[in-house]
């Protein structure tokens, strides 16, 4: 019963209905509920036995009291179930005891509905019994057989039940049989022996060996059985026993068992088996009991034989069909008695033909499969009938099933069964033929007429359910949940059905639903194509009883939404197994948040389910915090609530850099995140934020700072690159997962950090924008040429890109040198540092770019700034550094600060006045401005960097001009007056000759009388007016800029006057003063330039000759002639497309006016033009093989000549391209004598043709500089293209005995030779041939000349031998026009293997040989062409006619580019172009070659057999040289010239210009310095004339390396030497060091090696304490007496000193002194050490009285072991600065001595303790060696100061054998030189004797 809702209850919904609604329910279901007994009547046997089991009544439904009608009869027992008085089941007890019919009611009542139920009782006497079996054959071995037994009364009613009743079973003998054993059939069997479960009465009776109404019977063996079963119960003795007879069989079957259909020939072979005990066997033939027959042949109407259908093998039971028809094959039993037993496996053989064949698929028999699924594939016969046929092992059947669909796992022989695997979806058909029958004596029958068949497969993906189950809540209120089901897979039509419709209903598109009723459910997909195909999904509504969410995130981005999901189960009260919800989104939700503002709930948000939740709530994150949200849900009664904690953080986001870093090799770049998530509120410690990469080998990542100390939310780290390449570094933030925080958000930001070598960089100025002022644009333009200022420092920024133009954002790691073109203009303090400065490039990444400050000179100029990447700073640096050459320059424009130009004019006032001022200098783009409004309009024209004014009103004003690109120091100003007209003003020369021309100047004043410019003139209608007709007047085109200037031509002798007139604005008329004209006689020779007319394109030069008589030296003029051109020399240069006009003009200066007369003038007219197109000028297109011809380019016109455009600067590329190069090869000019040229120079090429074919030829022009402006339109490019077609000439005989023929041009001469001449007699005549005849004429003695006709004729030459003999020989004679000219150059130049030559050698002698060729490239034997030559210079090449016809003699005379162009007169288009461009042969570059330099030259150029030439000079004083190696040193300042020569090949030369050397430069390794130490390295001190930094010039070989070393000697032009810087030091130097010069080859530079000598111990001592250095002198032998020499500082460390070899210690004075002397730096690196542990040094102290004494105290230890010592001991002293190392010998002394050496000791102390006496004795001493000092230098040398050396004294005994022989000549006083001081003994000095001894002076 369905309970009402609580949910309706509690929200008061239906209070009326319920109860109406509840009645009616409980009425239906009554209504259709059935109240009854199992059985409404029942008859029971009478028995006197007791044991009976009683009868059980049951009713269903309800509770009952039951009732016996008559309780004598039968009586009724209730039964109660679970303890409790509800009763639906009675037993009925008979009480009977009469064997009488009795009956009784049995009443069951409902106790609640009073309902009554009846059954009618009956108890009666058994009149007859019966054995009742399901079957009468038992089988051996197989299941028991069950026999019950049915009672009947007297009318045949059966009994209701015999249960309890005892009977007796057994086995009865069987009359038909034979006698045998009763128990050899069958046996009786109790239940508790088989496996079945009998009733509960039958298991109670059989425990008392009793026997009831049913039994167990099994077979033993075949045969037939009786069973008799009686009643037991005395009473029912005259009731006749029941019988039953049955058969025991074997279990026996034919496999097969159906009847079979074979084809004629096929066969089949039967299996026997039997079943026993559940198990089938098969039974081996021969059969015991049984045998197999063939019976009932009956052979088919046409059938061949009339006997046999088919022949059976006993032995193997094989049947094999023999023809048409059918026969039995039956089992017969051996057994006679059993034959007629029936149920013996029988069946039938058709013989049949086949008919068709079919295909059965299993599982499913459905041609709809399923990928990977196993199939069994079974190809069947059928005949005519649609009869299965038989398929046997003889059969053969072939197959074809795809193997990209199926994989064949088992096939059998015959080809009718097969188990595939299916393996990709789609349609397929198989195939499958029935071919023979193979018989079994292996003969092979072809089916007469072929059986195929085939079936159409469609395979399909599994079927699968998407999700593999649903959940819903339950839904009273009628809210149902829809879900469509995913499916995948299968055909796509689909039978959906629900095992639960109550439940779950389901659409035909798989929509499902649910949640009204609670229950479950499968849900089934079933493919319509094959319903075997299947998907299902279990589908649960059940009740909700938990809720929770789900924070996938629980914390979010700002901005972002955010999912809660909600997940909602049922849990299952027993197992508590929560399931959860795969939707409850229809469940109204509610939320609450501790904290506002934080998140905020997405109005009108969908719940929609998801994945792993049922229902969501969005919210938004608004700001940055954390809050506790919780969700409630309350439904049926039920309050679920759950609660989390969710947080928003800010985004995370790089700043720097923002996606990809790129830095150099060994840099570092600074990354700075910020946002991201913060630490978890409820779990901190897991919060994290690391920056991790993909190798960390390549990659150094340190946190820049602790994150205390870092911004909030801000993490910064420096990464530094190990290693080239390019990773992703991922920086992560968030929180590790926890129990409070299972799915935390990590945020993820991936930067790119690419490390990788540069490969550009670029260059631009710093621009410092003032506050206010509008931004500079010049950035924007990206000009090639920047302006910078030239009188203020400019910063430059060095920005550096990689090889994909990606700038980097450090590049700190690499070494940069910063060059300047032009020092004089600007350089680098500092050439190779940089300053980096970070800076934002736009992009919003902050970069570091490299700041270098340029120091201009306040010279304007053009400066090239070359950066140039040296290397890396890190020592090891990456290998392929080498393999990188960067550097990138900038061109900056050194310009003052913007002028305005003119600076001061006078401009007319009229309204059709356009005054333009010109912005010279500056940056180019300025800001305009005036002081005055009204006087003038004012516009600005940027594009042409200039100002247009109109004029308003007459006045004054100011025009102010701000530059935007440069320093902002003030405006440039222009002062401009706006002016009337004031006065007219006329200048000629008043006498002129007539026929000549003078002079007419006219101008016009304003106010101030400042001139007008001419160009105002017009508007003021400016002319000239003459009095009479004896002049005329000719305005001149060129014209001053201040006057207009008119041509006056005297014509007629005589006197005349002219006046100028102008008129204003206003009308009024100007007139000036008149001029009085006198015309004379005089006549003088013209002036001509030539060429007339030239066409250049921009930046291209040429050089034009004029021409012209000279002035007339008898004239009354001076005789200066200047000549008007563009440039010096003649020279036109163009950069402005248009038409121009070179005036060259003679002029003369009139000596008494000053005026200037013209004596003659000419012009020359200059096309300026753009390329538009380019066209290859190719004479024919059509080429016989093994020919020649010249191709070059031209322009679109005639005049457009290579002389217009291939001398251009920058000039043009040309590329040449070939489609087929097999059939021509296309070479350069000069390829014939080995000579490349340049591709700038190939505007001319050869065509050799090889076979025949058509090819074609292209040529790409490419301007390398597109603002050049020499194409039209600033094409980059121009190309054309022209196709040749090359055929074989015409062959009449083999190769190898061609005829020739002569080939002669019109109107030409030819004079034949032959090899008979004058040994025999020789005639030739023309044959007459019509109609060639006329084509040439003959002499008759050889002379043929060819007329203007051109043709073909045949000559005949006959030789008449004196012996008789005549020769004949036939030739043809062509006459043709000649087509093109070609010009080849001689000699060859061979150079050395693997050299090429771009040009000609510099003084190389040239010959230039012109052929002629046909239409077809036929070269012509002979000429008559009037050639002419045109060079486009004439300053570098001497040419002229050769020695023979059409040849022309060239040298090579100058650097650079020539043109040579040879045409026809008559016919210009047929020319020739070639370049000749001469370069120098010799290496090296000699510029700047100083006195000193050592230069080695080198060629290229060989001889033929690769011999070298040999070399000359012109001047071996200036330029020693070694003339067989080429090398040379130079001696003195001047020019040579250098000359190498290959005999018969070519002679080239090179100027050398060797300059005087002004000063040395001199270097030394800083690390190193002088020492006086005798086994020092050798110092070397390295020198360099002039300013190269070396004086080797070019790679030199080794012999030129021995020639320099043995031959040449350089290091004779140097000259070394030292001296000591101390000046009060009187020690040489030269007794010290050993100085001498020599050459250094591997550097390239002079070098002054010093060496140190063996000196005296006096040296050693002096100068240990020396505080000096040393001056490294040296000169040229050449400029000694000019420079003088030249010197450098040396550092000098002295060695330090001792004066004793060893130390003596005694028992009683076991302490002794090591005194030594040095220098201060010395000292502190001296390293005093014993060689045994006996003794040990203390460390030293400096004597307070001698500086530069250091004392060591060496004390022994054990003074025992000491004198026990068999080895000497050591006390080891050395310097690692000086490189010393002093051995001290330590011995011990007896005792006497010991005993001396301590009373002298005491002595010492004593007298050194009274400290008067020995201030005394000091000053005393002291003032006497000064006045000794005094008086002996006064007398040496009145003028040189000698020092005095303090040398402090010693305590010990020293080198007493140096000493004796060192020391007396230096001590001063009275000491006696033949025996050791008194402080060189064994004892000690007296104290005041110390210092005297220790004081002396030095002097050499």
């Amino acid at each position: 019963m369905t309970g009402c809702p609580a949910s309706l209850r509690r929200r008061g919904f239906g209070l009326f209905f319920l109860p109406l609604r509840c009645f009616l329910s409980f009425m239906v279901l009554l209504g259709t509920l059935a109240y009854k007994l199992n059985v409404p009547q029942v008859l029971l046997p009478f028995s006197r036995e007791s044991g009976r089991e009683p009868f059980l009544l049951e009713a269903q439904r309800g509770c009952y009291t039951w009732h016996s009608t008559h309780h004598d009869a039968v009586t009724v027992e209730p039964l109660y179930e679970n303890g409790t008085l509800c009763s639906q089941k009675a037993v009925l007890i008979a009480e009977s005891t009469q064997p009488i019919r009795l009956s009784s009611i049995i009443l069951a009542r409902e106790i609640v509905t009073d309902y009554e139920l009846r059954c009618d009782v009956k108890i009666d006497v058994i009149k007859r019994i019966e054995i009742v079996s399901r079957a009468r054959e038992l089988y051996v071995g197989d299941s028991p057989l069950e026999l019950m037994v049915r009672a009947l009364d007297a009318e045949g009613n059966t009994f209701s039940s015999l249960a309890g009743m005892m009977f007796e079973w057994s086995i009865a003998q069987d009359n038909k049989s034979a006698r045998e054993e009763l128990s050899s059939k069958i046996r009786i069997l109790k239940y508790s022996e088989a496996e079945y479960s009998p009733p509960v009465y039958i298991t109670k009776m059989e425990k008392e060996e009793k026997q009831g109404d049913m039994i167990l019977v099994s077979g033993i063996r075949t045969g037939t059985a009786v069973v008799k079963v009686q009643i037991h119960e005395p009473f029912y003795k005259k009731v006749a026993a029941a019988l039953i007879r049955l058969l025991v069989l074997e279990y026996i079957f034919l496999i097969p068992s159906h009847d079979i259909y074979l084809l004629v020939g096929a066969y089949i072979k039967y299996q026997v088996a039997k079943m026993v005990q559940g198990r089938m066997t098969e039974v081996k033939f021969p059969l015991e009991h049984y045998t197999l027959e063939l019976q009932d042949h009956r052979v088919a109407f046409n059938g061949s034989h009339p006997k046999k259908v088919a022949l059976l093998d006993d032995k193997t039971a094989m049947v094999t069909a023999l023809q048409l028809g059918q026969t039995n094959l039956v089992f017969v039993h051996k057994n006679v008695h059993m034959r007629s037993v029936s149920g013996l496996p029988n069946c039938t053989i058709y013989v049949v033909e086949p008919g068709f064949l079919g295909f059965t698929v299993q599982p499913g028999n459905r041609w709809s499969l399923e990928v990977g699924q196993l199939y069994v594939i079974t190809v069947e016969v059928f005949d005519r009938s649609s009869t299965k046929v038989y398929i046997s092992d003889n059969l053969r059947i072939t197959h074809d099933f795809p193997k990209e669909y199926f994989e064949e796992q088992l096939t059998t022989v015959n080809g009718s069964y097969h188990i595939v695997k299916a393996l990709k979806d789609g349609a397929v058909v198989i195939n499958a033929s029935l071919t023979s029958i193979i018989y079994q004596n292996k003969d092979i029958q072809p089916i007469k007429f072929l059986i195929k068949h085939q079936q159409e497969v469609k395979i399909y993906f599994p079927i699968i359910l998407t999700p593999k189950f649903l959940a819903f809540p339950h839904h009273p209120m009628g809210m149902l949940y829809h879900y469509k089901v995913q499916v995948e897979g299968g055909s796509g039509n689909f039978t959906w059905t629900s095992s639960n419709e109550t439940v779950v209903m389901v659409t035909t598109k798989g929509v499902v639903t649910a949640g009204q009723v609670r229950g479950n459910s499968t849900v089934l997909a079933q493919d319509v194509q094959n319903p075997f195909r299947y998907g299902e999904i279990k589908i649960h509504v059940l009740k909700l009883n938990k809720m929770e969410l789900l924070p996938f995130r629980a914390d979010v981005e700002i901005g972002q939404i955010i999912e809660i999901p909600i997940a909602m189960y049922h849990v299952n009260k027993e197992t508590k197994e929560a399931m959860a919800f795969t939707d409850c989104s229809h469940l109204s939700l509610d939320l609450n948040m501790d904290k506002q503002g934080v998140f905020a709930l997405l109005k009108g948000g969908i719940q929609r389910p998801g994945p792993m939740h049922c229902s969501s709530i969005y919210m938004a994150a608004k700001s940055l915090g954390h809050t506790l949200v919780t969700v409630s849900v309350n439904e049926c009664e039920e309050y679920l609530e759950s609660s989390a904690t969710f947080a928003a953080y800010e985004p995370l986001k790089a700043l720097n850099p923002v996606e990809v870093a790129l830095v150099t090799w060994h840099s570092v770049k600074e990354m700075v995140f910020e946002g991201g998530p913060h630490p978890w509120i409820l779990e901190p410690s897991r919060f994290f934020f690391e920056l991790s990469v993909e190798k960390t080998e390549k990659i150094g990542i340190a946190q820049a700072w602790l994150p205390s100390k870092r911004k909030q939310n801000q993490y910064i780290y420096r990464v530094q690159c190990l290693d080239l390449g390019e990773q992703v570094l991922t920086f992560q933030i968030g929180n590790h997962p926890g129990v409070l925080n299972p799915s935390p958000a990590v945020e993820v930001l991936q930067i790119r950090f690419i490390c990788a070598h540069p490969a550009s960089m670029s260059v631009t100025p710093v621009y410092k924008v003032p506050a206010g002022a509008q931004p500079c644009p010049l950035p924007q333009h990206k000009k090639q040429l920047i302006p910078v200022s030239s009188l203020r420092d400019t910063v430059l920024e060095l920005a550096v890109f990689d090889q994909h133009r990606r700038k980097f954002d450090n590049f700190s790691s690499l070494m940069l040198e910063w060059k300047s073109s032009s020092e004089t203009l600007a350089h680098f303090e500092d050439y190779k540092s940089v300053e980096m400065v970070a800076k934002d490039d736009g992009s919003g990444q902050t970069r570091l770019h490299g700041h270098q400050i340029l120091k201009v000179h306040q010279i304007k100029g053009t400066v090239l700034i070359g950066v140039h990447f040296v290397g890396y700073s890190e020592k090891k640096s990456p290998k392929e550094i080498s393999n990188l050459s960067i550097s990138t320059t900038v061109e900056l424009l050194l310009v003052d600060d913007v002028t305005i130009v003119p600076e001061n004019a006078t401009i007319y006032n009229h309204p059709t006045v356009k005054e333009i001022f010109t912005l010279v200098e500056g940056s180019g783009y300025f800001l305009v401005n005036s002081s005055e409004q009204d006087v003038v309009t004012i516009i600005y024209m940027e594009a042409e960097s200039s100002v247009e004014l109109v004029p308003l009103h007459p006045g004054f004003l100011a025009l102010e001009v701000y530059d935007l690109c440069l320093a902002f120091l003030g405006p440039a100003t222009a002062h401009l007056r706006v002016s009337d007209i004031q006065e007219l003003e006329l200048d000629l020369i008043d006498k002129v000759e007539i026929g000549k021309t003078v002079l007419v100047t006219v101008r016009v004043l304003g106010s101030s009388k400042r001139p007008f410019q001419n160009k105002y003139f017009r508007n003021m209608e400016l002319k000239l007016q003459l009095a009479s007709a004896i002049v005329t007047l000719t305005l001149m085109e060129e014209q001053d800029k201040y006057s207009e200037n008119y041509i006056l031509r005297a014509i007629t002798v005589g006197q005349t006057t002219l006046v100028a007139i102008a008129r204003d604005k206003m009308g009024r008329k100007y007139t000036s003063a008149p001029q009085h004209i006198e015309v004379r006689k005089l006549s003088h020779p013209k002036f001509v330039l030539l060429p007339e007319k030239m066409t250049l394109i921009p930046t291209n030069t040429i050089v034009m000759s004029e021409g012209g008589p000279s002035p007339n030296p008898s004239f009354i003029f001076s005789s200066v002639i200047r000549l008007w051109l563009l440039l010096i020399g003649g020279a036109s240069y163009r950069e402005e497309v248009g038409t121009a006009v070179v005036h060259g003009t003679i002029q003369t200066v009139n000596e008494d006016t000053g005026k200037v007369i013209v004596f003659s003038q000419d012009e020359v007219q200059i096309e300026v033009v753009q390329l538009r197109a380019v066209r290859i000028l190719a004479a024919a297109t059509r080429l016989i093989t093994a020919t020649k011809m010249p191709v070059y380019v031209m322009g679109v016109t005639s005049t457009q000549t290579p002389f217009s455009f291939s001398n251009a600067n920058p000039g043009l590329t040309f590329h040449w391209s070939m489609s087929k190069r097999d059939v021509l090869d296309l070479v350069p000019r000069h390829s014939e004598v080995f000579l490349q040229l340049p591709v700038e120079h190939n505007f001319a090429m050869v065509v050799h043709t090889k076979a025949a074919g058509r090819t074609s030829i292209k040529v790409t022009v490419h301007c390398m500089n597109s603002s050049s402006g020499q194409f039209e339109g600033n094409l980059l490019e121009l190309s054309d293209e022209v196709q040749i077609l090359v055929f074989e000439k015409l062959q009449l005989f083999y190769p190898e005995c061609q005829p020739e023929q002569i080939l002669m041009p019109i109107n030409s001469q030819l004079k034949l030779h032959t090899n008979r001449e004058g040994a025999a007699f020789v005639s030739s005549r023309v044959l007459k041939c019509f109609p060639n005849s006329s084509v040439i004429e003959e002499d008759g003695e050889g002379l043929l000349k060819a007329g203007s006709i051109a043709g073909t004729a045949v000559l005949e030459v006959t030789s008449i031998e004196p012996f008789g003999v005549n020769q004949t020989t036939i030739t043809g004679v062509q006459v043709a026009p000649v087509t093109y000219l070609r010009v080849s150059s001689q000699p060859k130049l061979y150079t050395a293997q693997g050299r090429i030559l771009s040009a000609f050698p510099l003084g190389m002698s040239l010959t230039f040989t012109v052929q002629f060729y046909n239409s077809i490239g036929e070269k012509f034997y002979t000429q008559n062409t009037q050639l002419y030559l045109a060079l486009n210079r004439d300053d570098l090449l001497l040419i002229g006619p050769g020695n023979k016809n059409y040849t022309y003699m060239a040298q090579a005379v100058n650097r650079g580019l020539t043109l040579v162009r040879i045409w026809d007169q008559e016919h210009p288009g047929m020319a020739d172009y070639i370049p000749v461009a001469v370069e120098h042969a010799i290496e090296p570059d000699t510029k700047l070659t100083f006195v000193g330099d050592v230069i080695c030259f080198s060629t290229h150029l060989v001889s033929q057999h690769g011999e070298p030439g040999m070399w000359m000079i012109s001047a071996d004083n200036i330029l020693q040289t070694d003339i067989i190696t080429g090398v040379g040193v130079a001696r003195s300042p001047g020019t040579a010239m250098i000359f190498h020569d290959v005999p018969g090949v070519v002679k080239t030369y090179r100027e050398v210009v060797v300059n005087a050397s002004s000063r040395l430069m001199f270097n030394y390794d800083l690390n190193t310095y002088l020492t006086n130490t005798l086994n020092s390295t050798v110092f070397k001190l390295f020198v360099t004339t002039g300013r190269n930094g070396v004086n080797l010039k070019g790679s030199c070989t080794p012999n030129q390396a021995l020639a320099i070393t043995k031959v040449l000697l350089p290091a004779t032009l140097m000259l070394c030497h030292v001296q000591f810087s101390n000046t009060l030091l009187d020690i040489p130097a030269s007794k010290v060091f050993h100085v001498y010069s020599d050459f250094s080859m591997e550097k390239g530079v002079y070098v002054c090696i010093i060496k140190v000598q063996p000196q005296s111990e006096e040296l050693l001592q002096a100068l240990s304490v020396t505080d000096t250095s040393v001056y490294g002198w040296a000169t040229l032998v050449s400029e000694r007496n000019k420079n003088g020499m030249q010197r450098i500082l040396i550092p000098f460390i002295p060695a330090f000193y001792i004066n004793q070899s060893e130390l003596v210690v005694s028992h009683k004075q076991d302490i002794g002194e090591i005194r030594v002397l040095g220098v201060d730096r010395v000292l502190e690196k001296l390293e005093v050490v014993s060689s045994s542990p006996v003794l040990a040094v203390a460390g030293h102290s400096h004597s307070p009285l001698t500086p530069g004494l250091a004392i060591y105290s060496v004390r022994v230890v054990n003074f025992t072991s000491f004198q026990q010592m068999a080895s000497p001991v050591f006390i080891n002293i050395s310097c690692v600065l000086t490189s010393q190392s002093e051995a001290l010998v330590v011995r011990a002394m007896k005792d006497k001595l010991d005993a001396d050496h301590c009373e002298d000791s005491g002595i010492l102390k004593r007298f050194s303790g009274s400290y008067q006496i020995l201030l005394l004795t000091f000053f005393a001493v002291l003032s006497s060696t000064a006045f000794i000092f005094l008086a002996y230098n006064a007398f040496l040398n009145k003028i040189q100061t000698v020092p005095v050396v303090y040398v402090p004294t010693l305590g010990t005994p020293q080198y007493t054998h140096l000493i004796h022989s060192t020391f007396p000549s230096l001590l001063l006083g009275s000491l006696n030189t033949s025996s050791p001081p008194p402080f060189m003994s064994l004892q000690p000095p007296p104290a005041q004797s110390r210092l005297q001894h220790w004081l002396w002076s030095i002097r050499n």
